[in-house]
């Protein structure tokens, strides 16, 4: 897996908003997780100061997992490696909590989705990598209501001829965010939408996109 060396923009919310719309966002459009019939797991974790690994390899897969499903949790780490043939698909919950860290990494031939809602809390990190043939989709949306500080996102996105990608953030009440998305060796155009609601201030936003 080849090194990514991001440059950072610093831009407004809306001129961010205004850039990836040019790209070809369709803002408030969410992208789907379609779950598989093979490998499945659901994990619904309580408590703080977890580590959980999940290795999924074969015919299509399906992982699900909420952080802190009854109560607020922190300092959380979330590893999902996905591998093989077939859809493989990432559902992800992080209803509240701080300096939680979620790895997914999706490889091999068949389409790819990675999902996380219902994002609240600060300080958490997010690391999506999708590779292979099929077609790569990536979403990730606040919470109604809620507000991030310190979010930390960062997404590849590759492959050969065939794998069309697309990525959206929608992000409530969000402050400090650290954006980077690249995505190359498209077959079609890279499609982006990111819609940013932070107050009066957005404060310092480091944003990247990089499409090749």
């Amino acid at each position: 897996m080849k090194m990514i060396m991001a440059t950072i923009l610093f831009v407004s919310c809306t001129n961010l908003q205004a850039q990836l719309s040019a790209i070809g966002g369709n803002l408030g459009q969410a992208v789907p997780v379609q779950q598989s019939n093979a490998n499945t797991v659901y994990i619904e974790q309580v408590g703080s100061y977890n580590t959980t690994i999940i290795n999924q390899d074969g015919l299509g897969h399906y992982a699900s997992v909420v952080t802190g499903k009854t109560s607020a949790v922190d300092n959380t780490y979330v590893n999902i490696t996905q591998q093989g043939t077939g859809a493989k698909a990432v559902a992800i919950e992080n209803p509240s909590g701080y300096n939680n860290s979620i790895t997914t990494f999706q490889d091999g031939a068949g389409n790819h989705t990675a999902s996380i809602q219902n994002l609240n809390g600060a300080g958490n990190g997010f690391n999506i990598s999708q590779t292979g043939a099929g077609t790569h989709s990536f979403t990730a949306v606040g919470g109604s209501g809620t507000v991030n500080n310190g979010l930390n996102v960062t997404a590849t996105q590759s492959g050969g001829t065939g794998a069309d990608k697309t990525f959206n953030l929608y992000l409530n009440g969000s402050t400090n965010a650290t954006v980077q998305v690249e995505q190359t060796n498209p077959n079609s155009a890279g499609q982006a939408g990111m819609a940013i609601n932070c107050g009066s201030s957005c404060g310092t936003q480091p944003w990247s996109y990089i499409s090749r």
